[in-house]
């Protein structure tokens, strides 16, 4: 029998980043995952931006976790040999004089010196929508997805890490001093398969939000300027006459199933941001669902009754810029040298939510 200190279940970005830090502190372990079927992890944009919402405030926790996944995956890419991180500015194309104010207001405001660059005038970019305007974001960046995804996939299925079938909670021994289930011993299991978090029997409890989502790949003659473009949808160029454009959101149905609804939408999008580009063409259409949070904020920490059981989980929209820090934060949890952040301490929604005798635990 295999014995090791974790169980990682999920394969996707936290996943994958916790997975990574735990190997890089000597902890042996086994990742459960048999495909990204329904993740968001292939379909995200990726995007690491430090201003979001339609209030346009500074993105939680951005100010240190964006500058450590900036430098998590700069390193990664040397260590693996491969290209998926790049530095990329986001222009926010603002859709009316009310957001032109609001973002101006932010451009005069000393906590967001740094993070809104500069801004341009009405007609600054031939080809795109900006008769209200536009502003520059700086101290952002990309992660093109798939690129990443396969890349930490080799790389676990060279250290011999990675077991490719679906991890069945119910199988869990949980009898013993040590987790058991198939032919492996475990210390923990930490459950980070996203929105299948809903079906998890351990924590099902918690207030998720998932939300599904779309994105089109076109080509198309259009120029498009060095940035993540943004304007209600985001745009971007990653290869010679190839675009992305996403994304949708859908909480009722969440499959991996692209829609004739959401492929209207996004098309519908593009006039909005390129309003002369109309000799494009759809190569790709995919759609992935989000493991959003009803607070936003991911759900981390033990089960309450049953320690060896965690979750790392909840990023919604923002797994590729939150996951490399709190994949850190998370190895010192479980290390004892920190208290999780109380904002993702999953412990505080056990009043509200757990029941202890709905669990056969």
């Amino acid at each position: 029998m295999a014995v090791v200190d974790y169980i990682v279940v999920g394969q996707g970005i936290s996943g994958s980043c916790l997975a990574c830090e735990l190997m890089r502190r000597g902890k042996k372990i086994a990742i459960f995952d048999g495909g990204w079927m329904g993740a968001a992890c292939l379909v995200a944009a990726g995007v690491i931006n430090p201003i979001t919402g339609k209030r346009l405030v500074k993105s939680w926790r951005s100010a240190d976790a964006h500058p450590y996944a900036k430098l998590f995956y700069g390193g990664l890419e040397a260590a693996l040999g491969e290209r998926f991180f790049r530095q990329r500015k986001i222009l926010q194309l603002c859709r009316s004089e009310q957001e032109r104010e609001l973002w101006l207001s932010r451009l005069s405001q000393a906590e967001y010196s740094g993070y809104i660059e500069e801004s341009l005038p009405a007609g600054h970019f031939e080809g795109l929508n900006d008769a209200c305007g536009s502003y520059v974001v700086g101290k952002s960046a990309w992660v093109e997805a798939p690129a990443l995804m396969g890349a930490f996939r080799k790389f676990f299925k060279a250290e011999r890490v990675l077991v490719e079938e679906e991890f069945c909670a119910q199988n869990l021994d949980r009898s013993g001093n040590f987790l058991r289930y198939a032919d492996i011993e475990a210390g923990a299991v930490v459950f980070c398969e996203g929105w299948r978090a809903l079906e998890n029997p351990f924590f099902s409890w918690l207030p998720w939000r998932p939300a599904k989502g779309e994105i089109l790949e076109i080509e198309a003659g259009a120029h498009l300027p060095e940035y993540v473009v943004h304007r209600g949808n985001w745009i971007m160029k990653f290869g010679r006459g190839r675009f992305r454009i996403g994304s949708t959101w859908d909480r009722e149905n969440l499959n991996d199933k692209p829609t004739e609804r959401g492929r209207d939408s996004l098309l519908g999008a593009i006039p909005n941001i390129l309003p002369g580009c109309s000799d494009f063409r759809v190569v790709g259409h995919s759609a992935g669902v989000r493991p959003c949070t009803a607070t936003t904020r991911p759900h981390l920490g033990r089960h309450p009754q049953d320690g060896r059981l965690l979750c790392f989980n909840g990023f919604g929209s923002k797994g590729y810029a939150l996951s490399p820090y709190f994949a850190r934060h998370f190895a010192d949890f479980l290390e004892g040298k920190t208290e999780l952040d109380k904002e993702a301490d999953l412990s505080r929604h056990v009043g509200k939510f757990f029941r202890p005798r709905l669990w056969a635990l």
